[in-house]
Formats: structure tokens, C-alpha cells, sequence
């Protein structure tokens, strides 16, 4: 190994050591707990896509301002809140996938409980 690739490898080392021995983890009053950001967060997107919807369109004219406040009001918290915890998470993007893959299996297991009950509920032919 030259000694140029040596460097660059222990480099490398240094800087991921660091990283692997402290647990990061976003925590403190100004922010909101990971289990109810992702509760938040899942609440967010089924508001958004009931709002997308062309007939709820036509028969509300809300803003996505409109529909955020009773979901922070829901949990507790704030606008500046959320918004200070997303921008903490954004810095950390293995945190944010850790989110994220919450939010994606709790909106999945939604999804396969309404396909039960549709099941359930279909009429006979």
C-alpha cells in the first residue's frame, strides 16, 4: 500500500470513528420525541392525501396551513417546534431514516387493515 493510500485510509478511519461510538440521538426540550414526530408525521401524510384528493378539493378550499395546526394542536406542540426538530434531523440522515421507516411501516400497516375491513365489508355477489 503506498503511503498516500495509507493516509487517505486512516483518514477515513478517524473520521467514521467518532461517529460509531457515540449513539446520536435528538433530544431536549425544543424538541419533539422521535415516537410522536413519527406520529406527526404519519398524520401529515394522511391529510395530505385525503386533501389531494379532487373532491375534497372541490369541496373545501383549505390550505395545508389549515390542516397542520389541529395536528400539532393533536400532540401538544408547535409550528417552530416541529420545525426546529426536522431541521436537527435533516443534519442527521440516518436519524431521519430511522423516522421515516416508522412513519412508512405504521402507514402500511393502516393500509392493510383498511384492505381487511374492505374485504370484509364487500357485499356479496
Amino acid at each position: 500500500m503506498t503511503r498516500s493510500a495509507a493516509n487517505i485510509l486512516l483518514f477515513l478511519i478517524f473520521l467514521t470513528t467518532p461517529c460509531c461510538l457515540n449513539k446520536k440521538e435528538i433530544h431536549g426540550d425544543m424538541y419533539i420525541e422521535k415516537e410522536i414526530l413519527v406520529d406527526i408525521l404519519v398524520d401529515m401524510h394522511l391529510a395530505e392525501g385525503i386533501s389531494n384528493d379532487r373532491k375534497f378539493q372541490r369541496r373545501y378550499e383549505a390550505d395545508s396551513v389549515d390542516l397542520l395546526n389541529p395536528i400539532f394542536l393533536k400532540y401538544g406542540t408547535t409550528r417552530q417546534a416541529f420545525d426546529t426538530t426536522m431541521n436537527a434531523y435533516s443534519k442527521h440522515p440516518d436519524l431521519m431514516d430511522e423516522v421515516y421507516n416508522e412513519v412508512l411501516i405504521n402507514l402500511n400497516i393502516m393500509l392493510d387493515e383498511n384492505d381487511k375491513e374492505q374485504e370484509v365489508n364487500k357485499p356479496a355477489r
